[in-house]
């Protein structure tokens, strides 16, 4: 990975971030439950509410630090130094509509996030002002069906590490298989109860897999040298 500090900070949100439930109301990040349907984006930027699935990581009691990114128009989004954000193409008026994700490390200021503007109901490339950074006690990381999510207005990956949003969601493919089988089946249920702290096993799985094969390509540099 080209960003060390990224690296090393995981991809989350402080649980006091708030998104934006299918009936218009906002709801802490942290409060998040599977049945929520929340604000995201599709590949082509439009405004859709999807089914939050489950979270990544979380932890209630850890003190980390986050960059805040803020934009001329007063939003302010807060996450970690890996977390994926989107930001646009600044050469055109045209390409400053398409999307890139990038670290929220790697954001500087002069560039453009996309915001949320519920009296239009659309994104909008609102520039950013400035970044700084600032400790929260806890963090949270929700992934939504199509892996984005709005997050206090602001549109955001629900991925981190991998420097890769589209790579991230492939990997992630089974977990919205498993749940899209669960709610046909057991539409008739309640949703869940709260999610165990920690990182999911899932996540761990693939980390693991990816470790394993960083090794690998690492042992083969070193025999063809």
């Amino acid at each position: 990975m080209k960003n060390s500090v990224a690296a090393k900070s995981g991809g989350c949100f402080p649980g006091s971030s708030t998104v934006t439930l299918q009936d218009g109301t906002e709801k802490a990040v942290k409060d998040l439950r599977s049945g929520d349907r929340v604000l995201t984006a599709d590949d082509d930027g439009n405004l859709i509410y999807t089914d939050f699935i489950m979270f990544i990581d979380q932890d209630s009691t850890m003190r980390r630090i986050f960059y805040v990114i803020e934009t001329d128009s007063g939003q302010k989004i807060t996450l970690t130094a890996a977390h994926l954000l989107f930001v646009s193409h600044n050469s055109s008026a045209e390409a400053e509509r398409r999307m890139s994700a990038i670290f929220a490390s790697q954001v500087q200021p002069g560039q453009k996030v996309f915001v949320f503007h519920g009296e239009r109901s659309r994104l909008e490339p609102v520039t950013v002002k400035r970044i700084y950074t600032r400790s929260h006690e806890g963090s949270f990381a929700p992934v939504t069906a199509h892996g984005t999510i709005v997050v206090d207005e602001v549109l955001a990956s629900c991925y981190a590490v991998i420097e890769d949003h589209d790579l991230a969601h492939w990997a992630l493919a089974p977990v919205r298989l498993a749940h899209w089988v669960s709610s046909f089946l057991f539409s008739s249920q309640p949703p869940s109860s709260a999610q165990n702290e920690g990182v999911h096993w899932y996540s761990k799985i693939l980390y693991q897999l990816g470790t394993c094969a960083r090794l690998r390509f690492v042992h083969c540099l070193g025999a063809g040298s």
